[in-house]
């Protein structure tokens, strides 16, 4: 499995416009934290390794609550993350 800046751009956008739900975006992440512990992921550019696995780490766990009807992080907080480090 590959990952790049853009396909960590098309979940980031998905969440926050609604298209996909935290859960999805947490499975999403999950599923790359999988395939990095058996050694099937790799990052293109490998020089972005860094700053793309951030963001699986970032996703991994979105759908946390602090209480049963509150995300621990808001849309707006999401979306400030994403524009500060994974947006351009």
């Amino acid at each position: 499995m590959e990952l790049s800046r853009s396909d960590i751009q098309e979940v980031f956008q998905n969440l926050i416009e609604g298209r996909i739900s935290r859960e999805d975006a947490d499975r999403w992440a999950y599923a790359r934290m999988q395939a990095f512990d058996s050694n099937d992921l790799s990052f293109n550019p490998k020089g972005d390794e860094n700053l793309l696995w951030d963001a699986v780490q970032y996703l991994y766990g979105i759908d946390t609550k602090i209480s049963p009807d509150e995300y621990m992080h808001s849309i707006d907080d999401i979306e400030a993350e994403y524009s500060s480090r994974w947006k351009n």
